[in-house]
């Protein structure tokens, strides 16, 4: 809950970059412990938060380049 909370005060600027980071550790971790352990399990967890921290990525990106091209015209 206060996970929520927080995640709605703080800026998308600052938000993003974040859970980018959050996802990128928790796929290394999920992937490092599949290559100890084993378990495909282990594995596909890796992949989602890896595929989500690219998602945000890419929904950054985009952000920030039409903003840059907003105050390009504007």
């Amino acid at each position: 809950m206060l996970i929520n909370v927080i995640l709605r005060v703080v800026p998308f600027w600052i938000r993003e970059p974040v859970l980018i980071a959050a996802g990128l550790s928790l796929s290394g971790l999920c992937l490092y412990w599949f290559a100890m352990v084993g378990e495909w399990q282990r594995a596909a967890f890796g992949v989602v938060f890896l595929a989500l921290a690219v998602l945000r990525a890419f929904i950054l990106r985009r952000e920030w380049r039409s903003r840059t091209r907003a105050d390009r015209t504007g």
